[in-house]
């Protein structure tokens, strides 16, 4: 919040004293963050979770002595007052102490669901608990916008979620992830809820697929192809939907879509890397040919969305968007009518093709824009192409060890080339500065 009301008053926007009066609704100032310090917040919250911990330890101790009514009472009570605390914090304006009492208040809670269905025999279903934990902490999240209440009912919902599969598919699970995803893009930044909600979707969808196709408590061999595209499909829409917001006038908001860029082409060179083996293609095809025909009718809404994206973005993303959608559908249409001998060779032949170009692009991208990281990817990529290449074909201990030296010796030059490239355009700044 402070980083953005600071970008609208270096933009002009709004006045420094118009910035001030916002921000110190929320406790903020322009000049620092004017939140409670990190080690001061950790701490205190590893006080308060050891006081629940005292607590769960005294109610435990006399357990045995306690009726059910005492228990029941005993834990409501605990629960209640431990809330209370916090909400007489959030009324009274201490946002911190507010969070890390609900908190703790929210751990009370589950103890008290899980102790109480001991108490009455009442663990049937023991997902069940993760669930009506998870949605007792959601609406304190939502409240508060904190991260660690998002962090907490996310964390549950991806227990409950694991859990539950065994059972059926786990409906609910959209509604956890689409709230830590709203608190990501819309209230507060967090690398980690965001990777984490998105994960758990990608997880949850794939588990939708299965339900749909009536294999989802008994998956054949050969499923993992349709799942594995129907990733692929979900990654590609989702690097679309992040190309969309590179130009986005929230500063957290392009921070997101830049993160999402880099890490979703890291991902694609990953799979890249191994369809680069004839025999993955073989296994590929296969298993496609059994399992994944009923996937292509997704296609037409595949294309459909994926044109809607590339609309918004600007002109180099929507051609790297278009391709990659191009090329995906081309090998599925190939894999699906036209099978023939010898494919699987011709598509990992065309696939190292393919990374041999994107290493080269990359070393050339670093070099005319300065940007060391896609220079040094670039180099990487091509090396650990070449050594799988080398490994696969030959790989004796000697040949590989040799190869590892010499792919050692090409990354310190790199290496070396890179800093004086550093110290050329900083002498060449200078130069420029003095004139």
């Amino acid at each position: 919040m402070a980083d953005e009301v600071r970008d609208w008053v270096a933009e002009g926007l709004i006045s420094a004293a118009q910035g001030e009066q916002i921000l110190a609704r929320y406790g903020l100032s322009l000049e620092g963050s004017g939140r409670t310090p990190l080690a001061y917040r950790v701490l205190t919250a590893l006080a308060i979770i050891f006081a629940g911990a005292a607590v769960l330890l005294l109610l435990s101790h006399n357990w045995d002595e306690l009726s059910r009514a005492g228990r029941m009472a005993g834990l409501i009570g605990a629960t209640g007052l431990v809330n209370a605390l916090g909400f007489r914090q959030w009324v009274r304006g201490y946002r911190d102490q507010a969070v890390l009492w609900l908190f703790a208040g929210g751990i009370l809670y589950g103890a008290s669901i899980m102790l109480i269905a001991q108490i009455y025999h009442l663990g049937e279903h023991f997902p069940d608990g993760l669930l009506l934990w998870a949605l007792g902490i959601l609406p304190l999240a939502w409240l508060t916008t904190s991260r660690l209440l998002h962090a907490l009912q996310l964390l549950l919902a991806a227990l409950w979620m694991m859990t539950q599969w065994r059972y059926g598919l786990p409906w609910l699970l959209p509604l956890f992830a689409g709230a830590a995803l709203y608190q990501v893009l819309y209230r507060s930044h967090s690398g980690v809820l965001r990777d984490a909600a998105l994960v758990l979707l990608l997880v949850w969808a794939n588990g939708l697929y299965a339900w749909s196709m009536g294999h989802y408590f008994s998956p054949p061999p050969g499923i993992w192809a349709a799942h594995l595209v129907l990733t692929a499909w979900l990654v590609l829409l989702v690097r679309g939907l992040t190309l969309t917001q590179l130009d986005h006038p929230l500063r957290g908001r392009r921070a997101h879509a830049q993160w999402a860029t880099h890490w979703l082409m890291r991902l694609a060179l990953l799979g890249l890397l191994v369809f680069s083996y004839v025999g993955a293609w073989d296994e590929f095809i296969k298993a496609w040919l059994r399992h994944g025909l009923p996937l292509q009718w997704w296609l037409p809404l595949v294309w459909l969305l994926v044109a809607a994206l590339a609309w918004q973005t600007r002109m180099p993303e929507r051609s790297a968007i278009i391709a990659s959608a191009a090329g995906l559908t081309l090998v599925l249409l190939l894999v699906t009518f036209w099978p023939f001998q010898g494919l699987a060779l011709w598509l990992a032949v065309g696939i190292n093709l393919l990374l041999l170009g994107l290493g080269i692009a990359m070393i050339r991208q670093g070099m005319q824009h300065g940007v060391s990281s896609r220079f040094y990817g670039g180099v990487v990529l091509l090396l650990l192409l070449v050594m799988l290449r080398y490994l696969s074909l030959i790989g004796d201990y000697l040949s590989s060890a040799l190869m590892f030296a010499v792919a050692g010796v090409i990354l310190f030059l790199a290496a070396r080339y890179w800093q004086r490239h550093d110290r050329r355009n900083g002498r060449l700044q200078e130069s420029a500065d003095a004139e």
